[in-house]
């Protein structure tokens, strides 16, 4: 049971990340344009974005 909470919590972490991201990389001096990148995270389920130059 304690797995399945720290999963959840996990999956709501990174949402919650992923929502904040765009308003934190507009809110930063554009050098060079970001894009994002999301790949599928096999091991757990779900996937996982982040901002690259």
């Amino acid at each position: 049971m304690k797995t399945k909470q720290l999963i959840s919590a996990g999956i709501l972490a990174f949402a919650g990340m992923a929502l904040l991201a765009p308003g934190i990389a507009s809110a930063a001096p554009r050098h060079h344009p970001k894009h994002k990148v999301c790949k599928w995270d096999a091991r757990h389920h779900h996937r996982v974005c982040h901002w690259v130059r």
